[in-house]
């Protein structure tokens, strides 16, 4: 059909859309493999980049294709992860306008971590957003107002759409049982039943993604990815052909299917 003679503008045949990059959220207990399935996406020509807030690059020892940098804040009291992040950032946003290679795929291992790290930069730019503790010798910043979480809230948005234009962008969250606002007194907390993201403030960040995974253990001992919806976690996949709801945790291999679904129903 001829659109463009009907006087409308800008249709797309659904047949030459071209894949958009993907977003994947996975959630999952640590150590249970949240990095290494992230990082089951590299390929040949899928280079990827770990942005490591969690100090855990040991953790993707031999994986092909993966590139790790690390943004721990050694001291609290002048943190450096998120200005080298930017400077990082700013850098391969340049190499892109200028047609340079730069990896395909971004993890961000971990929002949980990174959060932190976002924390220290804030309460260090402004000081009235924290408060000053004494454990032991050592005095700790911790945050003392709500501006430090919608602050928080916004700028891990911010990481994941900026770095969504550069390409792939899969980030890793840590899981906790969620907690029922209604029904929690100060001194009982009550639960939903549900498995959410820790913190669970931070669980609004989950609907600009497209994909939202959690990797667990099975009851029979199997690691497996759950890719829907359940009496326990509300999981969404864009994916097309994952059925069944649990499957092999490994991209690749999702990946694969869903692109062979896709041309099947192009040119069955």
């Amino acid at each position: 059909m001829d659109f463009s003679a009907l006087g409308i503008k800008g249709v797309q045949d659904a047949v030459n859309i071209i894949e958009p990059n993907l977003k994947i959220a996975i959630i999952g207990d640590p150590g249970v493999g949240k990095s290494w399935l992230a990082a089951s996406i590299a390929s040949n020509t899928n280079q990827v980049m770990d942005l490591d807030f969690d100090g855990r690059a040991a953790s993707l020892q031999g994986k092909k294709n993966v590139f790790v940098k690390t943004y721990v804040d050694n001291n609290q009291n002048n943190p450096t992860a998120i200005q080298t992040f930017e400077t990082d950032l700013a850098a391969l946003k340049y190499a892109k306008s200028q047609g340079r290679e730069i990896p395909k795929t971004f993890i961000i291992d971990s929002i949980t971590y990174a959060r932190k790290a976002v924390e220290a930069e804030l309460i260090m730019q402004q000081n009235n957003l924290g408060r000053v503790i004494k454990i032991a010798t050592i005095h700790v910043k911790i945050p003392a107002s709500y501006d430090v979480i919608n602050s928080n809230r916004l700028y891990l948005e911010y990481i994941v759409n900026e770095l969504a234009a550069l390409g792939n962008v899969i980030a890793i969250f840590h899981e906790a049982d969620e907690a029922d606002r209604t029904k929690s007194t100060p001194n009982q907390k009550s639960y939903t039943g549900l498995t959410t993201i820790q913190p669970q403030y931070l669980n609004s960040i989950l609907s600009i993604f497209n994909d939202t995974y959690r990797l667990k253990i099975r009851y029979d001992g199997k690691r497996v990815l759950q890719t829907g919806i359940s009496n326990e976690f509300i999981g969404k996949s864009t994916l097309k052909g994952i059925l069944p709801e649990e499957v092999d945790p490994d991209l690749t291999k999702l990946l694969e299917k869903h692109r062979a679904t896709v041309a099947k129903a192009i040119n069955p």
